[in-house]
């Protein structure tokens, strides 16, 4: 019986300490992500029945749209946050969302009163 008692202690031990590791790794992450957020950071969501192949921020009135901020393609009916990383206070951005047949839809947001952006229709349109 002594045997069976220490195995119990032992797992009841390894329970916590794994418990107690696992939240504190989800403690971790979320201060990294806490630290990373940027009043500007919004997400992206693509209603259209069009993928979305590229998408710029720039600051308004730029001629130069910049390099494209998606590393890959967002899909109807997903979306993605976008991080700010500069250390502008800027809140006005012109943004572009390009679908896969070419055309786009561009508007200008304030993004410090904005949370997400939504695409919707058929070939475009969006809307705060």
């Amino acid at each position: 019986m002594r045997g069976g008692t220490l195995l119990i202690m032992v797992s009841d031990f390894l329970f916590k300490y794994i418990s107690i590791a696992t939240l504190s790794a989800a403690l971790v992450a979320l201060d990294i992500q806490i630290a990373r957020a940027d009043r500007r950071d919004f997400y992206v969501y693509n209603g259209n029945r069009q993928n979305i192949v590229g998408f710029y921020v720039s600051p308004p009135n730029s001629d130069i749209w910049g390099r494209n901020i998606f590393s890959g393609v967002l899909f109807s009916g997903n979306r993605t946050l976008v991080f700010f990383t500069d250390n502008s206070n800027r809140c006005v951005y012109d943004l572009k969302a390009v679908y896969s047949d070419g055309s786009y839809d561009q508007g200008r947001f304030n993004l410090c009163k904005t949370s997400q952006i939504n695409y919707t229709g058929d070939g475009g349109d969006f809307a705060p």
